[in-house]
């Protein structure tokens, strides 16, 4: 397959360092197109997964464990002779924890860093209070009770109608997950927002114990979207965090 349908927002800078980003369940690849139009020191890309924007046609990968191999290809075909780090929000933080593992236990890729936001570590169990099988008016609830959809949306029957299968279908690919004791060599950095309803720090500390390497626990403004909410400031962070990281391994 044509590595480009991977990733159709990206930024190629002639960096040294790959940067690969996955969305949360109800995202999409374009969530990350600011952040592709704003890096300047990285070489960023926006990962899209089967089924969903601009792989519509596609038939969904509804299991991480599938999806986890033919991502972990995409990204080691672009990254030779390259630093690679992996940047993962909600559920994108889960598939970005899968695919490192696998990249570490299956490839040369050199992996210099994972960053997660708004996910309990792997091994913790969440607080979600919609699952896949139920009625779609408790998904809707969900959203609200999150954040980070627009209130004209939630009061569209007709769009919701439109996106609430794909929005389940994310569920059900986020609900796959299971953690089998695996630990990372990469050092990890987490983000939380301080109103995020469902994580605390207490809830991010155990991110510390699925490495070996370093592992920093971050703070931010916001709720789960915290990133949405700051914008372009807060990638503005993460490329910081990503060049010092690297100047720092060099």
């Amino acid at each position: 397959m044509d590595i480009k349908v991977w990733i159709p927002f990206s930024c190629d800078n002639l960096a040294k360092v790959n940067v690969f980003c996955f969305h949360h369940a109800g995202g999409l690849a374009s969530a990350y197109k600011d952040w592709v139009s704003e890096c300047k020191q990285l070489n960023i890309y926006s990962m899209e997964l089967p089924g969903k924007g601009t792989r519509m046609a596609e038939a969904p990968i509804l299991t991480i464990d599938e999806l986890t191999e033919q991502i972990a290809k995409a990204i080691e075909s672009i990254s030779v002779d390259k630093k690679v780090v992996l940047y993962g929000h909600s559920m994108g933080a889960a598939i970005a924890f899968t695919v490192a593992n696998y990249l570490e236990k299956n490839t040369d890729i050199q992996l210099q860093l994972l960053i997660v936001a708004s996910r309990q570590a792997p091994q913790c169990k969440g607080k979600d209070r919609y699952h896949s099988t139920m009625a779609d008016h408790y998904l809707i609830q969900e959203l609200q009770r999150l954040g980070g959809t627009p209130q004209y949306i939630l009061e569209n029957q007709e769009f919701l109608q439109f996106i609430i299968p794909s929005i389940k279908k994310d569920y059900r690919l986020h609900e796959s997950f299971s953690y089998n004791g695996q630990k990372l060599n990469m050092p990890i950095i987490a983000h939380y927002g301080d109103n995020d309803p469902d994580l605390t720090a207490l809830d991010m500390l155990p991110w510390q114990e699925v490495t070996n390497n370093k592992c920093t626990i971050k703070k931010f403004q916001g709720g789960h979207f915290f990133s949405n909410e700051l914008g372009n400031a807060y990638f503005n962070k993460i490329e910081d965090m990503i060049m010092d990281h690297h100047v720092n391994v060099l």
